[in-house]
């Protein structure tokens, strides 16, 4: 008998339709797989993180309970500071988040567990730059990507390019590219209203089609685009965003997916949940989610 879960709705690109509705649905996925396949029976987790993580959450608690029978695995959204919030109320047993606790979040978790909370890298999220193929820029730093996407600068001219207006296309801040890139480029500011947001695929297809164009998304190959070599400050050495310097944080916009729990359950079923999570199994779930493996030489470390 095939293991059974409540329906995960789904999109062309495998994450829910609203991510804004996401942070009202707990997810529960009860799944039952007929025989016994080498995990405990009867866990029982609860995990809450930010709304851009849900998709890869789900994922996760999916493919490991069609592995491990009677394993439950509730998943829900909202926000990192509202997941650590519950983690520290003992409402939750992990906390999923794509940035690191901050030390005021720490306090509250330390006062509850006697420690401070466990922390774990579970995967790297990255987002690459594009322009049209015919576009001769070739590299960009930090700033000139702020004066861009916040809608200082519009001529390709100032970037070394063409005497031409610059077409900008981005995705929603509810996105995890989009997310990242506001967080990590932008310092948390908004886009400049008249940037165009499409979902990820729709950003590369509108650039490919637009010679003035630039658009950020996940690494992926679209004829008639080419991704941007990208440098941190005016003086850093220019990285080419590939799958291993995304991996490795080589690459700048880039970086850690985080769990948080309890030190205390790091040796019961959620320390089981978690080892598989940083296998190589799960990781490969993680990149089919759009996310990108951790390597072996920070699974193993807190």
């Amino acid at each position: 008998m095939k293991g059974t879960s409540a329906p995960i709705p789904v999109g062309k690109s495998h994450a829910p339709s609203s991510l804004r509705d996401v942070s009202k649905l707990a997810l529960t996925l009860n799944l039952a797989v007929l025989g016994f396949l080498g995990a405990a029976a009867g866990q029982d987790l609860t995990i809450r993180g930010s709304d851009t993580l849900v998709p890869l959450s789900s994922a996760w608690a999916e493919a490991y309970g069609v592995k491990h029978s009677g394993a439950k695995i509730d998943v829900a959204g909202g926000s990192a500071a509202g997941a650590f919030a519950a983690l520290a109320e003992r409402k939750i047993n992990l906390a999923i988040a794509s940035r690191s606790m901050r030390f005021k979040e720490t306090q509250p978790c330390e006062a509850a567990f006697g420690q401070r909370p466990a922390e774990l890298k579970v995967g790297v999220s990255g987002v690459v730059v594009y322009v049209n193929a015919a576009n001769p820029v070739k590299l960009l730093t930090y700033d000139e990507l702020c004066s861009i996407f916040k809608g200082n600068y519009r001529n390709w001219k100032q970037f070394g390019g063409d005497d031409a207006p610059i077409v900008v296309y981005g995705q929603e801040t509810n996105s995890a590219p989009g997310e990242l890139f506001v967080e990590e480029v932008l310092s948390g500011k908004n886009l400049a209203a008249d940037v165009h947001l499409l979902p990820a695929a729709e950003v590369r297809s509108a650039v490919s089609k637009t010679k003035n164009a630039i658009g950020f998304a996940a690494l992926a190959t679209t004829d008639g685009t080419r991704a941007l070599a990208i440098k941190r400050a005016f003086s850093s050495t220019p990285v080419d965003p590939a799958e291993d310097t995304i991996a490795n944080r080589i690459y700048p916009i880039s970086r850690f997916l985080y769990a948080y729990l309890d030190p205390g359950a790091l040796k019961g079923d959620l320390g089981a949940y978690l080892d598989w999570i940083r296998s190589d199994e799960g990781q490969q779930v993680a990149k089919k989610t759009g996310f990108y493996p951790l390597p072996a030489k920070w699974r193993g470390s807190q």
